[in-house]
């Protein structure tokens, strides 16, 4: 049983949670170090965050087919710290302003997947998870399984830049998941979610 004393503590302490800014855990200004097109650094509460938008990532599932589809990627992050030109990836990408999460997959799957769903598909996504502690900015996971009823295929012409243009898509069938060599946590993440989802 929760004392007097312990609930009067409880209420003390979110009383004063209560007073600072929604979000945020002290009243301490923003402070941008450094600032592009695409991140930016802020000093918060003693720490250098790295601020950049939300993605969704997503393994399309063709179910009559048995096969997922993939990419090879050129990343320079990659290549610059392991001398390596491509990298097993998945489609997805950033969220754009005034996009919504569901927006930002139909685009990916396009642009990266080359498909189109039908239209009212329900999208269902996991729950977003932020990237690592030095970021602020989440993934919205999502395994998609689609019927031959759920898509049609166009061409892959991803976002019209030069490491996209490098890049390739492919579709594996099943049996060789286990083989797919992921070179980073999110890719490994939504690999071992497909087996869980396949019971391999």
């Amino acid at each position: 049983m929760i004392t007097f004393f312990c609930r009067f503590l409880i209420y003390k302490i979110m009383e004063q949670f209560s007073k600072l800014k929604p979000g945020k855990l002290t009243s301490e200004e923003d402070k941008v170090i450094f600032k592009d097109g695409h991140m930016s650094i802020i000093k918060y509460d003693g720490w250098n965050i790295l601020k950049e938008k939300d993605g969704i990532i997503c393994i399309p599932y063709l179910i009559e087919l048995n096969q997922i589809i993939i990419r090879q990627e050129y990343i320079p992050s990659y290549k610059y710290a392991d001398g390596q030109d491509y990298h097993l990836a998945l489609v997805g990408g950033g969220i754009e302003p005034g996009e919504s999460p569901e927006e930002a997959l139909l685009r990916e799957l396009q642009e990266e997947g080359g498909l189109v769903l039908r239209d009212n598909f329900q999208i269902e996504f996991d729950k977003p998870l932020f990237v690592g502690k030095s970021t602020s900015n989440k993934y919205y996971p999502c395994i998609l399984p689609l019927t031959e009823n759920d898509y049609h295929e166009v061409v892959v012409k991803g976002d019209g830049s030069r490491y996209e243009q490098m890049s390739q898509t492919a579709k594996v069938d099943i049996k060789y998941l286990n083989s797919l060599n992921a070179s980073d946590l999110i890719t490994q993440y939504m690999i071992d979610k497909m087996k869980k989802y396949l019971n391999l």
